[in-house]
């Protein structure tokens, strides 16, 4: 599992243009309360389609922490897996694949990869994401982490809350943002939506 490979880093957009299809077939035939459950059927067989299942017991992994919706494994002395179960995506699992891109374009320092899909260890299905080990002196404090996103022309909505005219980005606390040993900060785990969506639905 080699995050620089090809097919890899194009996983990420064929399975969002794949979803998109997917949705698009339903039309109106599709039911609120069936949607991700459809949509999550569509992801599998994208995955059987791509042959991008991973066999997670062919992998060195060590397991670290988990989360609401992260299983998260060391891996080597370079990268971190994380077994995503897509919990936070609400109703329509594009919410994922918005947040991640949009991950990679404003903390393009330490980027998600998507690699595959497997089951974690609560049998949940799983995108399973790539993302480089930080070497972290600490956590970053609330003022840097404002700082930060205020540099980018994000305006703070509360110290863990931002803003810009497409996403908003929150969660940015302590835990999930470091300051590496190089002096530089890290947004590892934040939350990220477009402007003006439902909130209920996430």
């Amino acid at each position: 599992m080699d995050g620089n490979d090809t097919a890899i880093n194009s996983l990420l957009e064929n399975a969002t243009a794949f979803l998109k299809r997917c949705q698009a077939a339903a039309g109106e035939a599709g039911s609120p309360e069936n949607g991700q459950r459809d949509q999550l059927d569509c992801l599998k067989d994208f995955a059987f389609e791509q042959e991008a299942w991973i066999d997670l017991s062919t992998l060195s992994l060590s397991f670290l922490s988990k989360g609401g919706e992260n299983e998260v494994y060391y891996y080597g002395n370079q990268y971190v897996v994380k077994l995503n179960n897509l919990a936070y995506a609400g109703d329509d699992l594009l919410n994922f694949f918005t947040r991640i891109k949009a991950h990679n374009r404003y903390f393009c320092n330490i980027p998600y990869q998507m690699v595959g899909f497997a089951y974690n260890q609560e049998g949940e299905f799983c995108v399973v994401l790539l993302q480089d080990y930080v070497r972290a002196e600490r956590e970053a404090t609330p003022k840097e982490i404002q700082t930060y996103m205020e540099k980018m022309g994000f305006v703070t909505d509360y110290l863990d809350e931002y803003h810009n005219d497409e996403y908003e980005i929150f969660d940015a606390v302590p835990n999930n943002v470091l300051y590496g040993i190089d002096g530089q900060l890290y947004f590892i785990d934040t939350q990220i939506r477009l402007r003006g969506l439902d909130h209920s639905e996430i």
